[in-house]
């Protein structure tokens, strides 16, 4: 093989994995408004909010300076990403629509619009913070969470969780009320269990502001 065919090799391979930095299937851009489907992802395991979303949400917005309006389709997935995505949402004054389904972790993004629509027949789904048994295992028994947190055993663990939940619902009812969210709508929204969730419906999202018109 020649030295230039090599070097050609080469700059594709260097193009290609650049494209793939920057991809992400999740999003399409379409005129003025940014598509945000978490579902569509080829990749299970991609199928939910994550902070490589967030990143790639920040670069289209600098991108794209006339997009105005985010459209969701999500069931959920990082409490953290979705938190800095919301933040993100609010700077750039975007206006939320939600077109299938906005669950769990999803509504922290669709609170962040100035203007909050719903499309009919879609649903908006919310549910209390809560740690499955497999993750409180998985979670504690990982050396580098322990050598971190500090844990000596089970009791201090379960220390640990109760102040980080109590932590993360102080955070979400603080966000929901800033967003002027009625105060006994974010009560309610801590009533259900994640496997459950509750779906008010459009008039109550309405009367609780969750939606705006």
């Amino acid at each position: 093989m020649n030295i230039l065919k090599q070097i050609g090799i080469v700059s594709l391979s260097i193009l290609l994995n650049s494209v793939n930095v920057y991809a992400n299937e999740k999003f399409k851009v379409d005129g003025n408004i940014l598509h945000y489907n978490t579902e569509i992802a080829v990749d299970e395991n991609n199928q939910e909010i994550n902070w490589d979303d967030h990143d790639y949400l920040l670069k289209t917005l600098k991108d794209n300076p006339n997009i105005k309006t985010l459209h969701l389709t999500s069931w959920g997935g990082s409490i953290g990403a979705a938190a800095d995505m919301s933040d993100i949402i609010i700077d750039f004054g975007l206006n939320t629509h939600v077109k299938e389904i906005c669950f769990s972790a999803c509504n922290l993004l669709l609170i962040g619009g100035e203007i909050r629509t719903l499309e009919k027949g879609s649903k908006i789904g919310f549910h209390r913070s809560s740690w499955s048994s497999e993750s409180l295992e998985s979670y504690y028994k990982d050396k580098e969470n322990q050598e971190y947190y500090g844990w000596k055993n089970e009791f201090d663990f379960s220390s640990w969780v109760y102040d980080d939940s109590q932590e993360d619902i102080y955070k979400q009812f603080k966000y929901y009320l800033e967003r002027g969210i009625s105060p006994e709508f974010v009560i309610e929204t801590m009533r259900s269990r994640s496997e459950e969730g509750w779906y008010p419906r459009r008039k109550e999202l309405l009367k609780s502001n969750i939606i705006t018109k």
